[in-house]
This record gives C-alpha cells, structure tokens and sequence, in this order.
C-alpha cells in the first residue's frame, strides 16, 4: 500500500480548483477485464489489456477535464504494482466515469458499436475557415457537416465515405477504404489512409472511444499504436452523435468525421446463417 500512498502525494501537488472535491480511488481492473475478455474473445498482441486500459482512460479523461473548462488536470491515472489496480484521482464526476466503464465490462451481452466515418482532405483555408482545429476531437452536427462538404466538393476536394464499422468492446477495429468493388477507386493518397480505434462503453447510450489515423500501413499487431499518426485523441460519444479530428499541414487538411450511429447486440444475420448452415 505504500506504493498507492506515494502516488497520492504526488497527484496532490496538481491541486484542485476552488470548489472542486478531489478524491482518490483505487480500482481493481483485473476481474472486469476478465469479465470481457470471457464474453468477446482474448485480444492476442504485445500490449497488455492492462496498459491499454490506463491510456484509453488517461487520454479520454483528460479531454473530458478539457470539456468542462477547467485548467488543473482532474485526473490521472497510474497502476500499481501489481499492474492489476489503478489510482484514479479527480472529483466525483470523474470516479463515477470510470465505475462505469468497469461495470459495463460485466455487462450481458456485450454490445455492439456501429460507427460511420467520412473523410475530407482539403485545402486548409476551408477547414480554417470552418472553425476546424488540430487541438482537439471537436463536436460536429449534420448541419455543419454538410456545410462543410459543399465547400470541399465546390474546390475539388476529396470525400470518401469509409465502410461501416461494428466494433466490440475494447477489441482494436480499423476502417479504411475499400478498393474496388462496390466502392470506386478512391483519388490518388486517399487509398493509404487508415483508422485505428478502441471502444468501451460507459452506458447503454454512451462510449469512449480512441482513434489514431495514418498514411501508410498499421502495425501487424493491432494493439500495438501505428507510429506517426496524423492525429491519436480519445473521447466520449453519445449515440447519434459525432466529432471531427483535424490535421493540417501548410497545404491541405485530412479531416475525420467520425458518427456514433448505434448499439447493437445481436450477432450479424451472415453469421446466424453460418451457424444454421453447419458452417
């Protein structure tokens, strides 16, 4: 216990705002992850869940502390030694976000999120011109989208919707475009642009979310985080809605819209089709 003692004077030099109720927690981590990996299936790869766990969380949280406008940090989080516990300090908000993700890793059955993606490259003045920065996942409604794309399409810019993705708690997914097929070729460079995400839910309507996205190839191992992602934020989502992630270079902007379109729990019909069949 020294150990979490000494990780508590630490946090505290960070402080909290006035009025603020600062209180640390220690969360066991194992048996929830257990819980979910018993349900979807061991994620096979060099990084412990353990370790994903703590960024996801660290990422996330700190946005949410963004979010609400404050500048001291709400919260941090760090493991024991254990690697099976975390400290977990900031006000109540923050501990019961944390509580819940951990419960719904118990949950029956595990749910299912469904998310849509379009990606806009473009030249800079637009997205400038739009409000879009590089500092933060920013909320985006369908208004603004459609604004936003008008104006990619009037200057000859590129926009790919990427296949729908379904992805399962806490188990890496990745979107990119489809190459043939029912999609046409996307425009020269688009081809190489991949997102790499994370997923858990913090209630039935809610979910978190960590995305990075490349040129290039992702890492074999999908645990493992590509090198040199255009961008890598974490954030909250409510079902229904969506955020844009930004980067820009002197030339051209790369801009994810990213849609929380709904849950699920049910097994796609191909696979119950499989299973009817004996296949």
């Amino acid at each position: 216990m020294r150990v979490c003692c000494t990780l508590v004077s630490l946090l505290g030099i960070c402080g909290a705002l006035p009025g603020q109720v600062w209180r640390a927690k220690i969360f066991e981590v194992a048996a929830p992850l257990g819980a979910l990996e018993g349900k979807v299936g061991a994620c096979p790869g060099a990084v412990l869940p353990v370790d994903r766990l703590e960024r996801l969380l660290t990422l996330a949280l700190k946005r949410e502390n963004g979010a609400a406008g404050q500048v001291a940090p709400k919260a941090a989080v760090l493991r024991t030694r254990r690697q099976q516990q975390m400290l977990i300090e900031g006000d109540k908000a923050v501990l019961d976000l944390v509580q819940s993700v951990l419960d719904e890793m118990r949950r029956e059955p595990p749910p299912r999120f469904h998310l849509s993606c379009t990606v806009l490259v473009m030249p800079v003045e637009i997205a400038t011109a739009h409000g879009l920065t590089t500092n933060d996942a920013q909320d985006a409604d369908v208004a603004a989208m459609t604004k936003l794309m008008r104006d990619v399409v009037k200057q000859k810019g590129t926009l790919l919707n990427l296949p729908e993705t379904i992805a399962t708690p806490f188990v890496p997914f990745v979107a990119e475009p489809r190459i043939g097929g029912e999609v046409e070729q996307p425009p020269d460079g688009v081809e190489n642009l991949r997102l790499r995400g994370e997923a858990l839910a913090v209630n039935a309507q809610e979910a978190l979310f960590g995305v990075q996205l490349v040129h290039g190839s992702l890492p074999e191992d999908r645990t493992v985080l590509p090198e040199a992602p255009l961008f890598d934020r974490a954030f909250r989502l409510r079902v229904g809605s969506g955020v844009t992630i930004t980067a820009k270079n002197d030339k051209a902007a790369t801009v994810l819209w990213l849609r929380f379109t709904g849950t699920s729990t049910e097994a796609p019909k191909a696979d119950k089709a499989d299973k009817v069949g004996g296949r």
